[in-house]
């Protein structure tokens, strides 16, 4: 499998019109050479909201090179278009492949580390900062990086939350020791074990950002 992260930005005001350039247009193009898209995130807190971007995946590189060589169709109101090939670090490579149901709000962080850094990285998330977090409902779409053979490697992670409120409330839990009626609390066993391998994962991160985005029903 390959994946594809797609970034559109377009002219103001031009949303809607765009969407149904995907829905009726672009998907099938990309359905047209064995491929199908996870989720197309709108931007709102820290992108702007004319910043689209497409996570799709293609069975194997042969397809995408066919797809990516056939000229998909373009619309007028696309300003910038970049894409960047990526793929599954997790341990379940097919994590984001298999969600049938997605969330409203979604977390996109980028990481910068050092390529020999990944392994510990995953294993960082999974078994220290995800299952606190799952456990107050929220939901890993997928984890990412950048398909090439430098030194240092660009992370994705996109991770899911009911709203912003839901969002703060389980950043608040971990980092600040906040309490929120409408959210889970975390039992002491998760709290010990995501404190030793957040910091893990801190100790190599070089530099992370993270905006909010919403999720775009396509369906």
């Amino acid at each position: 499998m390959i994946f594809e992260e797609k970034k559109w930005i377009l002219k103001p005001r031009s949303d809607s019109s765009f969407i149904e350039f995907l829905k009726e247009y672009f998907l099938p193009h990309i359905f047209k050479y064995n491929g199908t898209f996870i989720c197309l995130l709108q931007g709102m807190i820290g992108k702007s909201s004319n910043e689209f971007i497409l996570i799709s995946y293609f069975q194997d590189l042969d397809s995408w090179k066919l797809y990516s060589n056939s000229n998909p169709p373009s619309n007028e109101s696309i300003l910038y278009e970049e894409n960047t090939l990526i793929k599954s670090i997790s341990s379940d490579a097919l994590m984001s492949i298999n969600k049938t149901n997605l969330k409203n709000i979604y977390g996109f962080r980028e990481f910068i580390i050092n390529r020999e850094d990944i392994d510990t990285f995953v294993e960082s998330s999974e078994k220290g900062i995800w299952p606190r977090m799952k456990s107050q409902g929220g939901d890993v779409l997928g984890l990412w990086c950048n398909l090439s053979s430098s030194h240092l490697t660009r992370i994705l992670l996109i991770t899911g939350y009911d709203n912003v409120s839901h969002w703060e409330a389980t950043r608040s839990t971990s980092q600040y020791g906040l309490s929120f009626p409408h959210v889970h609390q975390v039992s002491k066993e998760l709290t010990k074990q995501e404190t030793t391998l957040r910091r893990k994962r801190e100790d190599i991160t070089i530099t992370t950002t993270v905006n909010l985005m919403q999720n775009v029903n396509l369906k």
